[in-house]
């Protein structure tokens, strides 16, 4: 039988208050790149499509621009004390250990006020703490930033990379002998910021019932993928 996650799902009386904030800015960062994701993908399929391509057409981005998050917790305080050693542990003829003086760890430990909890419990959710999160996005940092980073490859690079693979373009030669696209075909080279990736296309707009070439040329690498022809 499949999986049933939810059915699985077992509820957690009680979390060290930071995980529980971690487990939301996961959750939120999760949905983020979902979001962003299918954003790229539908790029890659606007410039990959001849007839998408050519008009300029950019996927739509969507973006959380603030969370606010109210949490009703019940809070209490644990202590992690140091265990000292037992006397006689290391041995018949060795001295007691000294017990471990050092300030126990201090935790905040929350629990979700949840129905099942003030039943289990016989909470009054009136008493309950009220906690409030705000997160918001930032910009990252201008180094990491591969979005408006430049391409490392020029149009020319990703042309010939594209040619050099075992797509099936329609091509003559210069008086040079390098091999160019014909001229009685549409060539295009679209450069994708956000996956880093080069697509060259060839089609004819005249005659649908020729296949379109589709080529990405990663602009790291300068290796080449065939989609298409």
């Amino acid at each position: 039988m499949p999986d049933n996650t939810l059915a699985n799902a077992v509820e957690t009386f009680s979390a060290p208050i930071e995980g529980v904030i971690v487990a939301l800015g996961k959750g939120i960062a999760e949905a983020q790149k979902a979001l962003d994701l299918n954003s790229i993908q539908t790029q890659e399929q606007i410039d990959s499509d001849p007839a998408l391509s050519r008009p300029g057409l950019q996927a739509t981005w969507y973006q959380f621009p603030r969370v606010d998050l109210q949490l009703k917790l019940s809070l209490s305080i644990a202590e992690d004390r140091p265990v000292a050693a037992a006397a006689g542990s290391a041995g018949a003829g060795a001295a007691a250990a000294v017990p471990i003086t050092a300030a126990p760890a201090r935790r905040l430990i929350a629990q979700p006020v949840s129905a099942s909890y003030q039943n289990h419990f016989n909470y009054n959710a009136e008493a309950a703490s009220l906690i409030t999160l705000s997160i918001v996005p930032v910009p990252a940092p201008r180094a990491g930033d591969q979005v408006t980073l430049p391409p490392r490859l020029t149009p020319d690079q990703a042309q010939a990379a594209a040619l050099a693979s075992p797509a099936k373009f329609a091509t003559t030669t210069d008086s040079k002998g390098n091999k160019i696209p014909v001229a009685n075909r549409r060539f295009d080279i679209n450069f994708n910021a956000a996956a880093r990736l080069w697509y060259i296309l060839q089609y004819d707009p005249a005659n649908a019932s020729v296949q379109a070439v589709v080529v990405a040329v990663d602009d790291v690498t300068g290796s080449a993928r065939v989609i298409s022809g």
